[in-house]
C-alpha cells in the first residue's frame, strides 16, 4: 500500500514540475489577427498566442470515436445538428481562405530592406515601383539621364556643390542599378528612408537640401496608379505647407535656380546661369516643358475640393449634378486648430478625453459622409490631422484616412500611411537618416 501511495505522489510531483515548466517559458507573440483568427494550423498554433481561445472554459462532454479515430461531440449528434457543425465548418474553411488571400497580397507589398536589384536596367521601373508601390513619370527618367550627363560619377550629388540638393529615393535605386560594382546598401524601408515628418502618403520625397531645415522636394499624386499631379516642396522646421512648384523637375529645378542667382555672388552666379541654360536645353531637346509657379498654383486651385491644412488641397471624384462626392467639414479650418491645440496640450488623459469630445463629433460627422458616398470629408479631416502633428492623433488618422483611401480605391497609400504611422520622425534634426 504504502509504495503504491509513494508512486502516486511522485507522479503528482512530476506533474507539478512540468506544470511549473511550462509557466516559465516566454511568452510567444499575440496573433496579428487577434479574435478574428480561425486558423487551425499547428504551427500557427505553437508559434502565436490566442488569449481568446485560451481562456474559454470547455465543459467536459460525452464524445465518440467514429471508426476513423477522430471525435465527434455526442450531444451535437443525439441532436441531430450535424448539419450545423458542416455549416460551421464551412464558415471557418471560408475565413481562412480569405485570410490566406490577405496574407498573400500583404506579402507583394512587402518591402525586404536587403532585396537585390533586378538584373537588367528594363526591369528598373518594376523594381521602383515595387519599393515605392508608384510609378515614376518619364520627367523622372529623363531628369536622371540629364544629372548623368552632368556628373557620371556620384550622380546623386550632380547638385550638390552648386545647389546643396541631393537626389534620394527612387534616384538610389537607379544610382545602384548603374554601378553595379558598387556594394549594395540596406537603407530600411524604401517607404519611410526619406519620408519627412508632415509629408502625406500622396507626396513622395526624390530631392533634400539642408536637412538641419528639412527642405525636400517631390511629386505629389492625388492617386497612386496615376501620374503626378505636380512636383512640389516642403520645409520640415516650418511646418506642413506643401507648396506646388511645377509638374516636373526640370521646371522646379529651374525656379530654384533663378532664386538662388539673385542672392549669389559673381562668381556663383556664372555657374548657376552655365547650370541653368544646360537645363533648359535639354528639356527643351526633349519636349519638356519649362513653366512658372504661378501656372502650376492656378491649375491645382480649379482642380480641388478642399484646401486642406498642407493648402495644396485634395481632389476626389464628385457627381456634378447630385454634387455626390464630397461635403464641408462642419466646422472651419481655425477652429479644427484650436480642438488640436487643447487635445495636445492637455494636461492629463481626463482632460485630453474631454477635450476629444468636439473631435469625436467630427468624426462622426464623417462616419454620416461615407454612408452617403462623400468620401472626401474623411480624406480632408485625416490629413488635417497629419497636417497638424501629435502622437495622439495616429489612432484617428489611421481609421480616418484607412477608410477613405479604401472607399476611393487608393489603397497603396494605406499601406504608405501604416508605414509612416510606424516610422515617424523628424528628419530636421542632427540624426536625419543619411
Amino acid at each position: 500500500m504504502d509504495s503504491k501511495h509513494e508512486a502516486l505522489k511522485r507522479k503528482r510531483i512530476k506533474s507539478d514540475e512540468a506544470s511549473s515548466d511550462s509557466d516559465t517559458e516566454p511568452k510567444k507573440p499575440l496573433c496579428k489577427y487577434g479574435e478574428k483568427c480561425y486558423q487551425k494550423n499547428l504551427n500557427h498554433i505553437q508559434k502565436f498566442r490566442h488569449p481568446h481561445r485560451d481562456n474559454v472554459v470547455v465543459k467536459p462532454s460525452p464524445q465518440l470515436e467514429d471508426e476513423k479515430g477522430e471525435t465527434t461531440d455526442e450531444s451535437v449528434i443525439a441532436s441531430g445538428s450535424t448539419e450545423l457543425v458542416e455549416q460551421k465548418q464551412t464558415e471557418i474553411d471560408n475565413s481562412n481562405n480569405l485570410l490566406a488571400n490577405q496574407e498573400s497580397e500583404l506579402q507583394k507589398t512587402k518591402l525586404e530592406a536587403d532585396d537585390e536589384l533586378p538584373p537588367s536596367p528594363e526591369d528598373v521601373k518594376e523594381y521602383i515601383k515595387l519599393k515605392f508601390l508608384v510609378d515614376m513619370p518619364d520627367d523622372f527618367y529623363e531628369f536622371w539621364a540629364f544629372c548623368q550627363s552632368i556628373c557620371s560619377k556620384n550622380t546623386l550629388e550632380t547638385f550638390k556643390d552648386s545647389l546643396g540638393l541631393k537626389l534620394v529615393g527612387p534616384f538610389q535605386l537607379l544610382e545602384q542599378n548603374s554601378n553595379r560594382s558598387k556594394p549594395k546598401e540596406k537603407c530600411g524601408n524604401s517607404l519611410t528612408q526619406w519620408r519627412f515628418y508632415y509629408d502625406p502618403p500622396e507626396f513622395q520625397c526624390v530631392m533634400i537640401d539642408d536637412l538641419s531645415k528639412g527642405y525636400h522636394i517631390g511629386y505629389f499624386r492625388d492617386v497612386p496608379n496615376e501620374k503626378p499631379m505636380f512636383v512640389g516642396s516642403n520645409t520640415e522646421s516650418e511646418g506642413c505647407v506643401l507648396t506646388p512648384m511645377s509638374d516636373n523637375l526640370f521646371s522646379a529645378l529651374s525656379q530654384i535656380i533663378s532664386a538662388r542667382i539673385k542672392k549669389a555672388d559673381p562668381f556663383k552666379k556664372s555657374q548657376l546661369a552655365t547650370l541653368k541654360k544646360q537645363l533648359e536645353d535639354w528639356a527643351n531637346k526633349n519636349d519638356i516643358i519649362i513653366e512658372l509657379q504661378s501656372e502650376i498654383l492656378k491649375k491645382r486651385k480649379k482642380l480641388m475640393v478642399a484646401k486642406t491644412f498642407y493648402e495644396c488641397g485634395i481632389v476626389v471624384p464628385v457627381d456634378k449634378k447630385t454634387q455626390v462626392g464630397y461635403r464641408k467639414i462642419p466646422e472651419t479650418d481655425a477652429n479644427i486648430k484650436k480642438i488640436c491645440k487643447k487635445i495636445v496640450e492637455s494636461p492629463n488623459l481626463s482632460e485630453q478625453n474631454k477635450n476629444s469630445d468636439a473631435l469625436q463629433e467630427l468624426v462622426t460627422y464623417v462616419q454620416y459622409a461615407n454612408d452617403e458616398s462623400d468620401y472626401g470629408m474623411g480624406l480632408e479631416l485625416g490629413l488635417d490631422l497629419l497636417a497638424y502633428g501629435g502622437d495622439v492623433f495616429h489612432p484617428t488618422i489611421l481609421h480616418l484616412l484607412s477608410v477613405a483611401y479604401e472607399l476611393l480605391e487608393r489603397h497603396e497609400f494605406t499601406v504608405i500611411l501604416q508605414a509612416h504611422m510606424k516610422e515617424r520622425r523628424r528628419l530636421a534634426k542632427n540624426d536625419a537618416v543619411k
